[in-house]
């Protein structure tokens, strides 16, 4: 082979390389994935506003929350901790068309004057949820908790769910 055919070759599968490298990139689940683990360093650094333009003004969900309480329950979070940690493992991603469901697991720590620990899960009971994401401008947002299951307040969480 030539140099210069060996040099259209390269070149060809660069840019194909790259073509499916952006593709996956920039694919309705790894956007998503993108914001939802922006949304965790803003709560980490306690940083409301990284937070809440996650959030879809429209959010609502079976227990009475709306874009306003979640944005309450999270600045209270942030007053009442320190050294805030999330850890999140994404079980699943389902993409519509212009909603996604996210399954996921997740455990809240943080210091008080008393100590360090969890808030809310642990690792051998974390928290699991099922969020509805939703394209709407200017992209991907939360837009509704389908499930949820914190094991700190399951029956609190059942109860409100019946109201």
């Amino acid at each position: 082979m030539e140099k210069k055919q060996l040099t259209y070759v390269v070149l060809l599968v660069v840019v194909v390389a790259g073509t499916l490298g952006l593709r996956h990139y920039f694919s309705a689940e790894q956007v998503i994935r993108r914001q939802l683990f922006e949304a965790v360093e803003s709560f980490k650094n306690e940083k409301i506003f990284g937070v809440m333009s996650k959030i879809s003004r429209s959010y609502t969900d079976d227990w009475g929350g709306s874009y306003e309480s979640l944005g309450g329950q999270a600045q209270s979070m942030m007053d009442a901790y320190d050294a805030l940690t999330m850890d999140v493992d994404i079980h699943a991603v389902e993409v519509g068309d212009g909603e996604a469901l996210v399954e996921l697991a997740f455990v809240v720590g943080g210091r008080t004057d008393a100590g360090r620990g969890n808030i809310l899960g642990s690792a051998l009971e974390p928290c699991r949820a099922t969020l509805r994401w939703v394209e709407e401008e200017p992209g991907w947002r939360l837009a509704e908790t389908e499930k949820l299951d914190i094991p700190e307040f399951r029956d609190e969480l059942e109860q409100r769910r019946n109201r």
